[in-house]
């Protein structure tokens, strides 16, 4: 008898507020097995999934997992994730998608010899999705729900995985690609030597595909197996165990319960941003290992963060700096001429108010687009697709993620300098002032002894700034996220948060500037 490609062995997970959710829970999946697991709605099939997946994510939102050893993976075989509508990465195309696992299949996994064909155009054709799909420039988004699902099954085999975790796949799929679907799983277990758990609350899509059918009873936190009864009798065994566990939830939420364990799970997402510029360093060498790879999330994060928004900045940094010096010379006293204004305040307006409104502007602009995009990535299950082909976060998204807004910040604000000293020259020609360049650039190239202190607070204040709003975006919007508020919540929080710690060190640093 062959060894099992996954042993599940007494797994115990309680939930944060100390209930047990799985109480010596056992699976065990045989090579060309395809295992169907039914249950209701918080039974913890989810959460079986971040067991398999992001068992570290889990543990630090408070759940307690054990033993540590509790999942063992047989010889060669290594965990696939085939998540909810496929989850195609939307940062590539069709091709990109299945190009990607290829380039990544011998990491992490021992079983090179059977991860099947090389070539993008073998895998689509292994999955019956057109050869022209293969074309450069296929985008996901022209792809249906079933091809989505074929793609993430060909991107997920691929990589080199055996043992294929199936969420919810038939979920937005009509009958005949329902059809299909379990033709293609049925299929892909028997040719590939594969092993495939489908999670579904489909019970005619679980008997058409599984070898065996499971029901995950939260009264008893165990896997209960479901006879092979006719699908009348099947379908009234469910809906009582489904009833049955619905009451035994419901009376667990009555019970008192335990205060949640999450205190040093919030202290280390507290303290995530401001270690992430060391984290994103550390992960550099291995992200380099795959130019190719970061140059693409990097290039795509310039794009949203710095090219599409730049004339904004321009536009605005323009106006400010005519606006600064417009109202400077309006409140001077009568007589003294718009040249002897200039004169005094010189580029220290620019100085002053380019770090702090740049940084302002950014988080709430480049730092949104971007964290919108990664919080997408999160909620489509995107990050946990590529996590579970063996990508980490932090070298895939995390190094050219923060790196690229660092240089976007770097950038911007160089931008919003020169726009408002475009600003300050466009109404030093309008009020007469003869040459007013070295005026306005002063201060900024050349500064007197005295004045030197405000260039160097600004380039100190910029770097910060560069630097944490980077931190505060990328670590905020790359946590789990389960639903468009938790997308909306980073986003605005990274807005919030950074404004708060802009402004204060504004305040501090002035305030030990003019000292005296």
């Amino acid at each position: 008898m062959t060894e099992p490609l996954l042993r599940i062995r007494d797994l115990r997970v309680r939930l944060p507020d100390g209930r047990a959710l799985f109480d010596g829970l056992d699976l065990t999946l045989e090579q060309g097995e395809v295992v169907a697991l039914l249950g209701g709605s918080g039974a913890g099939k989810s959460t079986l999934a971040r067991v398999l997946f992001e068992r570290d994510d889990l543990i630090d939102a408070g759940f307690e997992v054990a033993p540590p050893d509790a999942i063992e993976l047989g010889k060669g075989a290594s965990l696939g994730l085939v998540p909810q509508r496929g989850a195609a990465f939307d940062h590539l195309d069709v091709a990109g998608n299945i190009a990607l696992a290829l380039r990544r299949r011998v990491e992490g996994s021992g079983d090179s010899e059977r991860a099947g064909p090389d070539s993008v155009a073998s895998w689509l054709a292994a999955v019956d999705l057109p050869a022209e799909m293969g074309a450069s420039g296929t985008e996901v988004s022209r792809l249906s729900g079933g091809q989505a699902q074929r793609l993430a099954v060909a991107r997920t085999l691929a990589s080199g995985r055996r043992v294929l975790f199936l969420d919810e796949p038939s979920v937005g799929l009509d009958p005949l690609r329902v059809k299909g679907l379990a033709e293609l799983v049925r299929q892909t277990a028997s040719q590939r030597g594969a092993a495939v758990l489908v999670v579904t609350h489909d019970l005619s899509f679980a008997q058409q595909v599984a070898d065996r059918l499971l029901f995950l009873d939260p009264a008893r936190g165990k896997l209960v197996p479901l006879g092979a009864e006719e699908p009348q009798v099947l379908e009234a065994d469910v809906l009582d165990k489904l009833e049955a566990g619905e009451a035994a939830t419901r009376a667990a939420d009555d019970e008192r319960r335990a205060p949640p364990r999450r205190l040093a799970s919030l202290g280390r997402r507290a303290l995530g941003s401001l270690l992430m510029p060391a984290a994103a360093l550390l992960a550099l060498p291995r992200a380099l290992r795959h130019a190719g790879d970061t140059l693409r999330v990097l290039l795509r994060v310039l794009r949203a963060s710095l090219l599409r928004p730049l004339p904004f900045y321009l536009i605005v940094s323009v106006l400010l700096g005519y606006t600064v010096l417009y109202v400077i010379s309006r409140a001077l006293p009568v007589g003294l001429r718009a040249a002897k204004a200039v004169e005094l305040v010189g580029g220290s307006y620019i100085l002053a108010l380019a770090p702090p409104v740049c940084a302002f502007l950014f988080v709430a602009t480049s730092g949104s687009a971007t964290s919108a995009w990664l919080g997408s990535m999160g909620l489509t299950r995107q990050i946990a697709a590529l996590e579970a082909l063996g990508i980490s976060r932090r070298d895939y998204l995390w190094v050219p993620c923060y790196f690229g807004l660092l240089v976007a910040f770097v950038l911007v604000a160089a931008t919003f300098a020169g726009g408002m000293a475009l600003g300050g020259y466009w109404h030093c020609v309008q009020s007469g002032v003869a040459d007013p360049w070295p005026l306005l650039l002063g201060d900024l190239l050349d500064p007197e002894p005295n004045r030197a202190v405000l260039r160097s607070r600004a380039l100190w204040l910029c770097g910060i700034y560069a630097c944490g709003v980077a931190a505060e975006v990328v670590f905020r919007s790359t946590l789990r996220k389960d639903s468009a508020d938790d997308v909306t919540r980073a986003m605005t929080g990274s807005v919030v948060i950074a404004t708060l710690w802009v402004v204060a060190l504004e305040l501090v640093t002035a305030m030990w500037v003019f000292r005296r």
